[in-house]
């Protein structure tokens, strides 16, 4: 399967270590599905582990989220993909994500993705999993004529409000007039790896306590290992 004409939006701040471990896994995932990734970068070392990687990367202060997100999406629209998918630098995506987006890919389905994501604790390795019953940003994935549609304005994003640092999805999620198909699903596809560096720790997260083993299950060993060593 190809999604070669899709590409990922990763704003990277601070969280080296994670960060690291995020772009690991999408290299390796690149190298299967083909897609592209787009890291918004504001200090060196991210732009270099980007380009080490063969990510494509636009530099930007490290000022408000929302403004940094709409310089990626800027960057992003002037390639001409088909998709463009959100993704936090602190999430590891697992491979079978994919495979259920795909039919959703080849329909063309205006703005799809899942509703559940689970959670790691890197200091404790507790983990908890969250059903929010209605599409998250983390591996939403957005057809880029709807982009052009509704959020671009001669060339520049309104898709996130300028000052904000939270809740950027259903910020950004408004702004579109369209259908969206949220995909229920019982596996943990999308992992969250909390520090006390975020801005929603461990702790500010609701949700359904799950044992690291059921979490991780079907992550690479060598990943696994790398999580526990945190």
């Amino acid at each position: 399967m190809s999604l070669d004409n899709s590409i990922i939006l990763l704003p990277i701040w601070k969280g080296k270590e994670i960060t690291r471990l995020c772009l690991d896994n999408l290299a390796r995932l690149k190298d299967i599905y083909g897609f592209e990734v787009m890291c918004v970068v504001s200090e060196s070392w991210a732009k270099f582990d980007a380009f080490d990687r063969g990510f494509k990367w636009v530099e930007v202060p490290n000022d408000d989220l929302g403004h940094k997100m709409n310089v990626g999406v800027e960057a992003v629209m002037k390639f001409g993909y088909d998709y463009m998918i959100n993704l936090g630098s602190d999430d590891i995506i697992d491979e079978r994500l994919f495979e259920i987006y795909k039919p959703y890919f080849e329909k063309r389905t205006p703005m799809f993705g899942i509703t559940k994501a689970t959670f790691i604790d890197t200091v404790s390795n507790e983990c908890k999993v969250c059903d929010y019953q209605i599409l998250i940003g983390a591996g939403r994935a957005i057809r880029t004529d709807l982009i052009e549609q509704f959020v671009m304005r001669d060339g520049k994003s309104i898709m996130y409000d300028k000052g904000i640092n939270r809740g950027l999805d259903m910020n950004s999620m408004k702004k579109f007039k369209c259908s969206h198909t949220e995909i229920e699903t019982e596996d943990h596809l999308i992992i969250d790896l909390k520090s006390n560096k975020n801005i929603w720790t461990f702790d500010n997260i609701g949700g359904t306590e799950c044992s690291f083993d059921s979490a991780t299950k079907n992550l690479d060993t060598e990943l696994i290992d790398e999580i526990l060593e945190l």
